[in-house]
């Protein structure tokens, strides 16, 4: 189409265009003029105006041009680059239509970009000049930054250099790359924009924004002081001072200094009300000092009357900070109630979390789908779910249902989420109360690398990772940490308004450190150092605890009663005393009294850690349960050549507190060298336990023997934490030799004996015990014995036992071993290593040395020793397991004899 057909066409068409703007003609009618318009460009046309814009200018409607195929944005870019083709005239009309508001900044945005993309070679028109491009790409970035479209507009900027951009687009390039943390662009572009105008207020006040951008608070502060000077420019005092009200805001924030970052916003506020964004930014200013619930309902109540002042991001992002804010007042909430309130406000917080995530969810799905910077904006959503799921982490956590939250994080875990570090140690501490630190472990260790700086030392995070790595059995490093906190923490606070104020965090580790001490079999070290700490603070609660826990374990049972008695008057609602109170009763046999307060303080606080470890604890000790003991050896003739025997009980649980009904039974046979034994016997018992007080008695009945309907009995007194003693009576004594069994005789035993408890490490014994046999032979012995524990670490225990027994016979032709007088002295030795450890789940090896000698009368005296290795198995309240070898050496009527053994140990709870 020549130029004087196209003058001639829109000679044509002016009268029509005129009515086009005044309004005259109907939308079809613009439409079906513009086909026809369109039909006579032919796609090689150039320097004339796109009729597509032409008509924008004039009046014609969005909807109607979206539906011809020069405009529509969904066409491939060469084929709209064609259509549309660049010039002076047509990049004015595209303004225009931008500015009227008849073209959204998406469709400006995307022929603006088709233009600089358009094919062609030089000297056509698809080739832009280098002051076209400018003039393209300067357009771009402000159409693209003042939509939002802030990732887009640095991709424009990167395409051309700041300094080849016109004035006008360098302040959108300077936000947009501040608003995607793009400092280097951002520092290029205000350079640039600096050397044009190096008076201009507003290039200044972005290169403030840059300085605190790249962490130089001091040259921002420096410029803000600068620029809070009254402006020259009495038209634009009020956009300047409001401007350097914002800067001075923002270096406040970043100095640390929220209130006076608040009085600027507010004052900002005050001169530019209409300014939604001053309010946005004042909001979360206060929801990151300490105010997040009431930024986020001063967002939404403003939201509801001006919609569009707050984005949904920026809604979801302050309700996550008023729910993390609500979630810790929850938390101290619960410590300071008791009962079921102690955790309405965590439910509540629960719920509205669930709530919370669901708005997120369809929140995002609609932002994204309407936001043509999806992908920027969908990278902010994503982190604020992870903020929002971490922080239901943690209050799954410490509302006690750790189960739930080890199942929110496997989840999290699968999708490939990268939680936060505490969300990683509100996981580790789930891990922990359900029994698998060895899974928890690696948790606290990459929540403590992940926090980093953030994270203060001491925090409790150090404090889960120190007794994590005890209960894995990593001693050495639990040890190196605590250490380490020791090391950052002082006695005295450093910062303080006066000199001297305790430090309290010091006293948590000093606690911890005892604690440590106790949990690693050092209970004396332990006992020393809660000595001190309770002498200095005697009121402290974890010290009284500490120092009663360390009498229970040093097997002082009245003494650890009586300190969390006197707890319990001083700190009646701490939950760790109540506790340590109820598991010394249960020490010192006092159920009832045991029950009575554990089931109050599980309706109190139920959903703690420490309170169902007590329950598990109490439940365990007075439910059915159901104890073995079994051995087996060879070679000693004088006894049996052969012997086996299988002794079990089964204990049902306490009947109103203090009573069992049991069924004992014993297996076993003997071979010896005047022939074979079986023996079997079962006995009904009932067993009254009532404080320092055990009771039993048992009817029985054997297979064989003269004795085979028979009685037991038994009474146990606790008469101090030092002294114990004890009676017994059996009726059909288990201490019979295999050969009187053959030979049809049988015993009646009784036995006495008094002990000595200094502590776990050193016991003495005294025992007399009598045999009366059917055949008229009576046995009397007595025996003495010391237990010491000499090493007592972590890993490996030394103890020593020294025994002394004596015997006296009646002289009597007896088909069995029965001296008329003999006497041993033994020494043992017994080693023990911790080999696995797993929370409450152990195993030990153990390897026991004993030798001395034997006096027999007529027979005189002769060495004995024995040898044994065993294995040990502790599965907290599950079960125990104890199973080895022996080999022992003892001479019998002059003769040595060599016998070979196995034995092995069973306990179980039975619930």
């Amino acid at each position: 189409m020549s130029v004087a057909a196209w003058k001639a066409l829109v000679k044509g068409s002016r009268v029509f265009i005129q009515k086009i703007a005044g309004g005259t003609v109907t939308a079809g009618r613009k439409l079906a003029l513009y086909r026809s318009l369109s039909q006579h460009l032919a796609p090689s046309a150039r320097g004339f105006p796109s009729i597509v814009y032409v008509l924008a200018a004039f009046g014609a409607s969005t909807a109607a041009l979206a539906q011809s195929p020069v405009i529509t944005t969904n066409a491939p870019a060469a084929d709209r680059g064609a259509a549309v083709a660049y010039g002076a005239q047509a990049h004015d009309a595209l303004i225009v239509a931008r500015r009227a508001g008849r073209i959204t900044p998406t469709q400006a945005l995307q022929q603006l970009k088709d233009w600089l993309a358009a094919p062609g070679s030089p000297g056509t028109l698809g080739t832009l000049s280098e002051a076209e491009r400018q003039r393209v790409v300067s357009d771009a970035i402000a159409i693209a930054a003042g939509d939002g479209q802030f990732a887009e507009a640095v991709a424009l900027g990167r395409q051309q250099s700041p300094a080849k951009l016109s004035d006008y687009a360098l302040g959108p390039l300077a936000l947009a790359a501040r608003r995607t943390h793009d400092t280097t662009l951002q520092g290029e572009t205000i350079r640039a924009w600096r050397a044009r105008q190096p008076a201009a207020r507003e290039p200044r006040i972005h290169e403030a924004f840059w300085r605190l951008d790249s962490g130089d608070v001091a040259g921002a502060k420096a410029l803000s002081d600068a620029l809070s000077k009254d402006s020259k420019e009495p038209a634009r005092q009020v956009e300047d001072r409001v401007a350097v009200l914002e800067l001075r805001a923002a270096v406040a924030r970043a100095d640390g200094q929220p209130l006076q970052a608040l009085a600027a916003y507010t004052e900002a506020g005050a001169l530019r009300p209409e300014r939604r964004d001053i309010r946005r930014e004042a909001d979360f200013l206060l929801a990151d000092n300490g105010a997040a619930s009431t930024a986020f309902e001063d967002a939404e109540a403003t939201e509801r009357a001006h919609p569009g002042s707050f984005s949904a991001l920026a809604l979801s992002v302050l309700q996550q900070k008023a729910l993390a804010q609500r979630l810790r007042w929850a938390i101290e909430e619960r410590d300071q109630r008791l009962g079921p309130a102690r955790v309405v406000a965590l439910d509540k917080v629960l719920a509205d979390q669930d709530i919370a995530l669901a708005r997120l969810d369809a929140a995002a799905l609609r932002a994204n789908a309407g936001n043509a910077n999806a992908d920027g904006d969908a990278d902010a959503w994503r982190a604020l779910r992870v903020n929002l799921q971490s922080d239901r982490l943690l209050a799954l956590v410490e509302r006690g249902r750790p189960a739930d939250a080890i199942a929110l994080y496997n989840s999290l875990r699968a999708a490939g989420t990268d939680l936060p570090f505490y969300g990683l140690a509100a996981a580790a501490r789930a891990l922990a109360q359900e029994r698998r630190s060895v899974d928890a472990v690696p948790l606290y260790e990459a929540a403590v690398a992940k926090g980093g700086a953030d994270l203060p030392m001491p925090d409790e995070i150090y404090f889960g990772l120190v007794y994590a790595y005890q209960d894995t059995g990593r001693f050495e490093e639990a040890e190196a940490l605590l250490t380490r906190l020791e090391e950052h923490t002082p006695a005295l606070m450093r910062l303080t308004p006066e000199a001297g104020r305790p430090n309290g965090q010091y006293t948590d580790v000093s606690g911890m450190r005892a604690l440590m001490q106790l949990y690693t079999d050092r209970p004396a070290a332990a006992q020393r150092r809660f000595a001190t700490l309770t002498q200095e603070a005697p009121l402290n609660a974890g010290y009284a605890f500490g120092a009663g826990l360390t009498e229970r374990l040093r097997e002082h049972p009245e003494a650890a009663l009586a300190r969390f008695e006197a707890q319990a008057a001083d700190q009646p609602y701490d939950t760790s005393a109540r506790v340590g109170h109820v598991e010394a009763l249960l020490d010192a046999g006092w159920f009832g009294n045991a029950r009575q307060r554990a089931e109050s303080l599980v309706a109190d606080a139920g959903d703690t850690v420490e309170v169902r470890d007590m329950e598990r604890k109490r439940r365990a000790l007075t439910g059915a349960r159901l104890d073995v003991d079994a051995e087996a050896s060879r070679g000693g003739a004088a006894i049996a050549s052969r012997e086996w025997r299988i002794d079990s009980r089964l204990s049902s649980g306490l009947i109103n507190d203090e009573w069992r009904v049991f069924y004992d039974q014993s297996l076993g046979r003997g071979n010896t060298d005047i022939g074979n034994a079986n023996w079997a016997r079962g006995g009904l018992g009932l067993s009254w336990q009532r404080g320092p007080w055990l009771a039993e008695g048992a009817l029985q009945h054997a297979n064989a023997g003269p004795y085979r309907n028979s009685v037991a009995g038994r009474l146990d007194y606790r008469a101090s934490d030092a002294w114990r003693l004890s009676a017994t009576y059996d009726g059909d004594s288990k201490e019979l030799p295999w050969k009187a069994r053959v030979a049809g005789i049988g015993a009646r035993e009784t036995a006495a004996s008094v002990g000595y408890v200094v502590n776990e490490a050193r016991r003495f014994d005294l025992q007399l015990q009598r045999l009366d046999f059917s055949d008229g032979n009576v046995r009397d012995g007595l025996g003495l014995g010391w237990r010491e524990r000499w090493i007592s670490t972590p890993r490996f225990q030394l103890e020593t036992k020294l025994e002394a027994d004596t015997g006296r016979g009646r002289a009597l032709d007896t088909p069995y071993f029965n001296p008329s007088r003999d006497a041993s002295v033994q020494a043992t030795v017994r080693a023990q290593w911790l080999n696995w450890k797993s929370d409450d789940r152990q195993f030990f090896q153990a390897v026991e040395l004993g030798g001395g000698s034997y006096h027999q009368a007529g027979f005189g005296s002769g060495p004995l020793w024995s040898l044994r290795y065993e294995h040990r198995w502790n599965f907290g309240q599950k079960f125990t397991l104890r199973y080895g070898l022996s080999i022992s050496s003892h001479p019998y009527d002059g003769v040595r004899e060599r016998q070979r053994g196995v034995f092995l140990n069973l306990s179980m709870p039975l619930q």
